[in-house]
Protein backbone atom coordinates (compact mmCIF):
# COMPACT_ATOMS: atom_id res chain seq x y z
CA UNK A 1 0.00 0.00 0.00
CA UNK A 2 2.86 2.36 0.89
CA UNK A 3 4.50 1.76 -2.52
CA UNK A 4 1.24 2.55 -4.32
CA UNK A 5 0.91 5.83 -2.38
CA UNK A 6 4.49 6.80 -3.25
CA UNK A 7 3.87 6.09 -6.94
CA UNK A 8 0.68 8.18 -6.93
CA UNK A 9 2.54 11.04 -5.27
CA UNK A 10 5.36 10.87 -7.81
CA UNK A 11 2.89 10.96 -10.68
CA UNK A 12 1.07 13.95 -9.18
CA UNK A 13 4.35 15.86 -8.90
CA UNK A 14 5.20 15.38 -12.55
CA UNK A 15 8.28 13.18 -12.20
CA UNK A 16 8.69 12.89 -15.96
CA UNK A 17 10.26 16.36 -16.10
CA UNK A 18 13.83 16.01 -17.41
CA UNK A 19 15.09 19.50 -16.64
CA UNK A 20 14.26 22.53 -14.57
CA UNK A 21 14.76 26.16 -15.58
CA UNK A 22 14.67 29.41 -13.64
CA UNK A 23 13.66 32.53 -15.54
CA UNK A 24 14.25 36.13 -14.57
CA UNK A 25 11.97 38.64 -16.29
CA UNK A 26 10.68 42.19 -16.01
CA UNK A 27 7.22 43.74 -16.01
CA UNK A 28 6.92 47.16 -17.56
CA UNK A 29 4.23 49.82 -17.75
CA UNK A 30 2.27 48.05 -20.51
CA UNK A 31 1.39 45.08 -18.27
CA UNK A 32 1.36 46.54 -14.76
CA UNK A 33 -2.43 46.37 -14.45
CA UNK A 34 -2.70 42.66 -15.27
CA UNK A 35 -3.79 40.53 -12.30
CA UNK A 36 -1.55 37.68 -11.16
CA UNK A 37 -4.03 35.08 -12.46
CA UNK A 38 -4.19 36.69 -15.91
CA UNK A 39 -0.42 37.02 -15.88
CA UNK A 40 -0.06 33.27 -15.30
CA UNK A 41 -2.41 32.62 -18.21
CA UNK A 42 -0.36 34.98 -20.39
CA UNK A 43 2.76 32.94 -19.68
CA UNK A 44 0.96 29.67 -20.35
CA UNK A 45 -0.21 30.91 -23.75
CA UNK A 46 3.28 32.19 -24.60
CA UNK A 47 4.80 28.82 -23.66
CA UNK A 48 2.36 27.05 -25.99
CA UNK A 49 3.01 29.50 -28.85
CA UNK A 50 6.76 29.16 -28.42
CA UNK A 51 6.40 25.35 -28.41
CA UNK A 52 8.34 25.03 -25.17
CA UNK A 53 8.26 21.33 -24.07
CA UNK A 54 6.89 22.08 -20.61
CA UNK A 55 6.10 19.15 -18.35
CA UNK A 56 2.60 18.55 -16.98
CA UNK A 57 1.43 17.03 -13.72
CA UNK A 58 0.12 13.50 -14.01
CA UNK A 59 -3.08 13.71 -11.97
CA UNK A 60 -6.72 13.87 -13.08
CA UNK A 61 -6.36 17.60 -13.81
CA UNK A 62 -2.94 18.02 -15.50
CA UNK A 63 -1.41 21.48 -15.24
CA UNK A 64 1.87 22.91 -16.52
CA UNK A 65 4.77 22.55 -14.10
CA UNK A 66 5.52 26.21 -13.49
CA UNK A 67 5.77 28.21 -10.28
CA UNK A 68 6.17 31.94 -9.76
CA UNK A 69 8.28 33.69 -7.17
CA UNK A 70 6.68 36.65 -5.41
CA UNK A 71 3.36 37.77 -6.94
CA UNK A 72 3.45 41.41 -8.00
CA UNK A 73 0.67 43.75 -6.92
CA UNK A 74 -1.49 45.26 -9.65
CA UNK A 75 -0.05 48.61 -10.75
CA UNK A 76 3.55 47.78 -9.78
CA UNK A 77 6.41 47.43 -12.28
CA UNK A 78 9.53 45.37 -11.74
CA UNK A 79 13.04 44.60 -12.97
CA UNK A 80 13.36 41.34 -11.06
CA UNK A 81 10.61 38.72 -11.28
CA UNK A 82 11.29 34.99 -11.20
CA UNK A 83 9.61 31.74 -12.14
CA UNK A 84 10.61 28.08 -12.35
CA UNK A 85 9.45 25.75 -15.11
CA UNK A 86 10.02 22.04 -15.64
CA UNK A 87 10.56 20.59 -19.10
CA UNK A 88 9.87 17.19 -20.65
CA UNK A 89 12.94 17.56 -22.87
CA UNK A 90 16.33 19.14 -22.36
CA UNK A 91 16.58 22.62 -23.87
CA UNK A 92 19.32 25.19 -24.16
CA UNK A 93 18.55 28.10 -21.76
CA UNK A 94 19.54 30.67 -24.40
CA UNK A 95 17.13 29.14 -26.93
CA UNK A 96 14.37 29.03 -24.32
CA UNK A 97 14.89 32.72 -23.57
CA UNK A 98 14.82 33.71 -27.24
CA UNK A 99 11.73 31.67 -28.13
CA UNK A 100 9.75 32.91 -25.15
CA UNK A 101 10.65 36.54 -25.81
CA UNK A 102 9.28 36.18 -29.33
CA UNK A 103 5.99 34.85 -27.96
CA UNK A 104 5.48 37.13 -24.96
CA UNK A 105 3.57 40.43 -25.27
CA UNK A 106 5.25 43.81 -25.13
CA UNK A 107 6.10 44.77 -21.58
CA UNK A 108 7.37 41.34 -20.50
CA UNK A 109 10.95 40.35 -21.31
CA UNK A 110 12.91 37.30 -20.20
CA UNK A 111 16.20 38.74 -18.97
CA UNK A 112 17.95 35.50 -18.09
CA UNK A 113 17.36 31.73 -18.12
CA UNK A 114 19.45 29.18 -16.24
CA UNK A 115 19.18 25.43 -15.79
CA UNK A 116 18.83 24.18 -12.23
CA UNK A 117 19.51 20.94 -10.45
CA UNK A 118 16.28 18.94 -10.45
CA UNK A 119 16.16 18.91 -6.65
CA UNK A 120 16.64 22.68 -6.33
CA UNK A 121 14.25 24.49 -4.01
CA UNK A 122 11.41 26.43 -5.60
CA UNK A 123 12.16 30.09 -6.03
CA UNK A 124 9.16 31.14 -3.91
CA UNK A 125 10.68 29.46 -0.85
CA UNK A 126 13.97 31.35 -1.20
CA UNK A 127 12.57 34.89 -1.16
CA UNK A 128 12.91 36.92 2.06
CA UNK A 129 13.57 40.55 1.03
CA UNK A 130 12.64 42.98 -1.76
CA UNK A 131 13.93 46.41 -2.75
CA UNK A 132 11.53 49.06 -4.07
CA UNK A 133 11.78 52.55 -5.53
CA UNK A 134 8.65 54.54 -4.72
CA UNK A 135 7.90 57.92 -6.29
CA UNK A 136 5.40 59.80 -4.15
CA UNK A 137 3.49 62.84 -5.40
CA UNK A 138 2.33 64.77 -2.35
CA UNK A 139 -0.91 66.70 -2.09
CA UNK A 140 0.98 69.72 -0.77
CA UNK A 141 4.48 70.87 0.03
CA UNK A 142 5.52 69.50 3.42
CA UNK A 143 7.48 72.42 4.79
CA UNK A 144 9.37 70.06 7.12
CA UNK A 145 12.67 68.18 7.03
CA UNK A 146 11.24 64.83 5.90
CA UNK A 147 14.44 62.81 6.38
CA UNK A 148 14.54 63.68 10.07
CA UNK A 149 10.86 62.78 10.46
CA UNK A 150 11.37 59.39 8.77
CA UNK A 151 14.36 58.66 11.01
CA UNK A 152 12.23 59.50 14.06
CA UNK A 153 9.54 57.07 12.86
CA UNK A 154 12.12 54.32 12.34
CA UNK A 155 13.27 54.72 15.95
CA UNK A 156 9.84 53.58 17.09
CA UNK A 157 9.42 50.01 18.34
CA UNK A 158 5.91 49.82 16.91
CA UNK A 159 4.35 51.09 13.69
CA UNK A 160 0.77 49.94 13.94
CA UNK A 161 -1.26 49.97 10.74
CA UNK A 162 -4.43 48.35 9.44
CA UNK A 163 -3.76 45.37 7.18
CA UNK A 164 -6.36 43.41 5.27
CA UNK A 165 -6.01 39.64 5.29
CA UNK A 166 -8.11 36.57 4.59
CA UNK A 167 -9.83 36.94 7.96
CA UNK A 168 -10.56 40.65 7.56
CA UNK A 169 -8.81 43.82 8.66
CA UNK A 170 -6.56 43.82 11.71
CA UNK A 171 -3.94 46.05 13.29
CA UNK A 172 -0.37 44.84 12.73
CA UNK A 173 3.07 46.10 13.71
CA UNK A 174 5.08 46.52 10.51
CA UNK A 175 8.25 47.97 12.06
CA UNK A 176 10.22 44.69 12.03
CA UNK A 177 9.41 44.22 8.32
CA UNK A 178 11.13 47.49 7.33
CA UNK A 179 14.87 46.93 6.86
CA UNK A 180 15.62 50.16 5.05
CA UNK A 181 13.71 53.36 4.34
CA UNK A 182 15.63 56.31 2.92
CA UNK A 183 15.09 59.31 0.65
CA UNK A 184 16.69 59.22 -2.81
CA UNK A 185 15.37 62.59 -3.98
CA UNK A 186 13.19 65.29 -2.49
CA UNK A 187 11.43 68.15 -4.28
CA UNK A 188 8.75 70.59 -3.20
CA UNK A 189 5.79 68.25 -3.65
CA UNK A 190 7.46 64.98 -4.59
CA UNK A 191 9.74 62.53 -2.81
CA UNK A 192 11.49 59.38 -4.06
CA UNK A 193 11.83 56.70 -1.39
CA UNK A 194 14.07 53.63 -1.33
CA UNK A 195 12.62 50.70 0.63
CA UNK A 196 13.93 47.29 1.62
CA UNK A 197 11.05 45.27 3.00
CA UNK A 198 10.29 41.73 4.10
CA UNK A 199 9.02 39.56 1.26
CA UNK A 200 7.98 35.98 0.69
CA UNK A 201 5.60 33.43 2.15
CA UNK A 202 6.39 33.98 5.84
CA UNK A 203 6.13 37.78 5.84
CA UNK A 204 5.41 40.13 2.97
CA UNK A 205 5.15 43.90 3.47
CA UNK A 206 3.92 46.00 0.56
CA UNK A 207 5.24 49.55 0.02
CA UNK A 208 1.68 50.86 0.10
CA UNK A 209 1.43 49.95 3.79
CA UNK A 210 4.68 51.80 4.52
CA UNK A 211 3.15 54.90 2.94
CA UNK A 212 0.06 54.44 5.12
CA UNK A 213 2.33 54.37 8.16
CA UNK A 214 4.12 57.57 7.09
CA UNK A 215 0.74 59.25 6.61
CA UNK A 216 -0.23 58.18 10.12
CA UNK A 217 2.96 59.14 11.94
CA UNK A 218 4.17 62.21 10.00
CA UNK A 219 1.91 65.22 10.15
CA UNK A 220 1.28 66.73 6.71
CA UNK A 221 2.47 63.67 4.77
CA UNK A 222 -0.48 63.23 2.40
CA UNK A 223 -0.08 61.10 -0.72
CA UNK A 224 -1.72 62.22 -3.95
CA UNK A 225 -0.28 59.41 -6.13
CA UNK A 226 2.50 56.84 -5.75
CA UNK A 227 4.42 54.85 -8.36
CA UNK A 228 6.02 51.62 -7.13
CA UNK A 229 8.85 49.77 -8.88
CA UNK A 230 10.46 46.56 -7.59
CA UNK A 231 14.21 46.63 -8.18
CA UNK A 232 15.40 43.30 -6.82
CA UNK A 233 14.42 40.24 -4.79
CA UNK A 234 16.79 38.63 -2.29
CA UNK A 235 17.17 35.69 0.08
CA UNK A 236 17.44 36.04 3.86
CA UNK A 237 21.16 36.83 3.57
CA UNK A 238 20.55 39.74 1.21
CA UNK A 239 21.88 37.88 -1.83
CA UNK A 240 19.96 38.46 -5.06
CA UNK A 241 18.05 35.41 -6.25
Amino acid sequence: MRIVQDVVQLFSEGVYALSKMRLKYNREEQVKYISHLDFMRTFQRAIRRAEIPIAYSQGFNPHPMMSFGLPLSVGVTSDAEYMDIELEKDMDPKQLKEKLNQALPEGITILKAVELEKQSSKVAGMIALADYRVIVDLKRELGIHLEEKINDVLKMDEMMIEKEGKKGIKMVNIRSDIFQLTIEEERQDQVVLSMRLSAGSSSNLKPELVLEALKKYIEGFEVDYATVHRIRIMDENGAEI
